[in-house]
């Protein structure tokens, strides 16, 4: 079985926590905002995505992310953003079986979207 779907939500790298010489340490608001709307719009999908990798020793996680213009933003850290908030909510067991991934970005489309393939390998 194969999870994959495409939503639309403009992709935000994952960030480093900011650190204040006192007080606890944050993210930045946009990469906050961007998992709690990454939650937001897969919650209805969090049982399917379970169903897919919650016996799974190892899956494959792929990700396409279409940008309106050409972002700054590495790759991979786009990557962590996605997995991060799916591992936080546990819907996937842990990013570290993730044994296979594929990442494409596409610049210049005119679309802000996310489609995101889970499949067990096992």
């Amino acid at each position: 079985m194969t999870f994959e779907k495409t939503y639309q939500i403009r992709p935000v790298p994952a960030s480093r926590p900011k650190v204040p010489r006192y007080g606890h340490p944050y993210y930045p608001k946009k990469y906050t905002q961007f998992r709690k709307d990454w939650a937001l719009i897969t919650h209805n999908d969090w049982p399917m995505i379970y169903l897919e990798t919650k016996d799974a020793r190892e899956y494959e996680f792929s990700y396409e992310a279409w940008f309106d213009k050409h972002p700054v933003a590495d790759i991979d850290n786009l990557f962590k953003a996605l997995t991060d908030t799916l591992v936080k909510a546990k819907v996937i067991p842990d990013d570290n079986l993730i044994c296979r991934s594929y990442i494409d970005k596409h610049f210049h489309t005119g679309k802000e979207q996310v489609r995101i393939t889970i499949r067990k390998i096992n």
